[in-house]
């Protein structure tokens, strides 16, 4: 089941509680707190050094940079250098993988790597039909976005619809 317990909360965190409360965002307190015990879990917030501004996702440090700087960033990646940046991200979401036990040879766990791509900030990653992945709201350009998604799912995919919204790719059987 689970655990009941007693926390004593600051009232400063006590308002802003009620306050995404009381726009929607969470229906109570509960499920405020085990969302955020969720985030922590998947982020291994316990290994962050707040005071350092050092946060670290197992291998990878995190940094927080506006979307539109890091799409700006990736236009000056020359061209035969984009292979190595892609395989830098990889090596950062791989051990993810591992660590949850998901396997990209496992149709059951694309699911679970697409919500794991977007828990990392990559965009919004649904899967439709099992073959089309959609990815809303994509920081990388789309040909970064499918290379990334060939590396991690050991497969080939093809690039359906690219828009500044949206892409849209087909897994290639």
């Amino acid at each position: 089941m689970g655990k009941l317990t007693t926390v004593e909360l600051d009232d400063d965190i006590v308002e802003y509680i009620s306050l995404s409360i009381k726009k929607g965002r969470f229906r109570h307190l509960k499920e405020f707190v085990n969302y955020c015990l969720k985030l922590a879990t998947i982020y291994t917030i316990d290994e962050w050094d707040v005071d350092k501004g050092m946060f670290y996702i197992h291998p990878c440090r995190v940094t927080l940079i506006p979307s539109d700087a890091l799409s700006s960033l990736m236009k000056y990646i020359p061209e035969k250098s984009r292979s190595e940046a892609i395989e830098a991200v990889s090596s950062c979401l791989k051990p993810r993988l591992r660590f949850f036990r998901l396997s990209p040879k496992n149709p059951e766990h694309l699911p679970k790597i697409l919500e794991l791509l977007t828990l990392h900030g990559l965009g919004r990653f649904t899967l439709h039909d099992n073959e089309n992945i959609e990815v809303s709201y994509p920081v990388l350009p789309s040909e970064i976005v499918k290379e990334l998604l060939e590396s991690l799912l050991e497969v080939k995919i093809e690039i359906l619809e690219a828009t500044k919204a949206a892409y849209i790719f087909r897994i290639l059987k």
